[in-house]
C-alpha cells in the first residue's frame, strides 16, 4: 500500500503564529495612531465615539484574523474541517496573540513609550482623588503595573479569542463524509 502526499500537509500552527504576529504589528501601529489622533483608551470619561472607534479598530481585525486562519485551514484541508480542528486553529491565534500582545505591551510601556505609562499612573492618581489609601495603593502597584497590563491583555485576548473561536468553529465546520469520493465533485 503506497501513500502519496500532494504538497505539504496542512499546518494550522504556523498559520496561527503568522496571523498573530501580523495582528500584533497592526496593534502597535494602532497604539501610535491613537496617540497621534489624541484618542485616549485609558480615560473612562472619553467620548463614546472614541471608545467605539477604539473598540472596533482593536477587535474587528482580531476576529478577522481568527476567521482567516480557520477558513484558510479549511481550504488547506480540501474544504472540510471538523469543529475541533476549526476551534483549535482559532484558539491558537488567540493564544499566540495574547502572548505576543503581553510582551508587546510590556515593551511598549517600559521602552517604547514611557510617557504613556506615566499618563496611566497620573490618571490612576487623579481617579483616586483625595483618598490616601487609594493613592498609596497606586504608588505601591506602580513598579508592577506594566506586568499587570501585559498579563491582563494576555488573559483578555485569550479569553475572548476562545469565545470567538467557539462561535466561528460552529459556523465553519464541515465534516468530511465517511466515504468521500473526490471524483463525484
Amino acid at each position: 500500500m503506497e501513500t502519496i502526499f500532494e504538497g505539504k500537509p496542512a499546518n494550522a500552527n504556523m498559520l496561527a503564529f503568522k496571523a498573530a504576529l501580523i495582528y500584533c504589528g497592526y496593534f502597535l501601529v494602532l497604539l501610535y495612531l491613537f496617540k497621534w489622533l489624541g484618542i485616549d483608551q485609558t480615560d473612562q470619561n472619553a467620548p463614546g465615539v472614541e471608545k467605539g472607534v477604539a473598540f472596533i479598530a482593536s477587535w474587528a481585525p482580531f476576529i478577522l484574523a481568527i476567521v482567516y486562519v480557520q477558513t484558510t485551514f479549511k481550504k488547506m484541508r480540501g474544504g472540510f474541517i471538523s469543529f475541533g480542528k476549526a476551534f483549535s486553529s482559532g484558539f491558537k491565534v488567540a493564544a499566540y496573540t495574547g502572548l505576543f500582545l503581553a510582551l508587546l505591551m510590556i515593551l511598549y510601556y517600559k521602552v517604547l513609550d514611557q510617557e504613556a505609562f506615566r499618563h496611566i499612573i497620573d490618571l490612576a492618581l487623579r481617579n483616586a482623588g483625595d483618598d490616601e489609601n487609594k493613592r498609596k495603593g497606586v504608588e505601591m502597584m506602580q513598579p508592577y503595573m506594566v506586568l499587570f497590563i501585559g498579563f491582563g491583555t494576555a488573559i483578555t485576548y485569550t479569553f475572548f479569542g476562545l469565545i470567538i473561536s467557539l462561535i466561528t468553529a460552529a459556523i465553519f465546520k464541515k465534516e468530511q463524509p465517511l466515504y468521500f469520493n473526490e471524483e463525484a465533485q
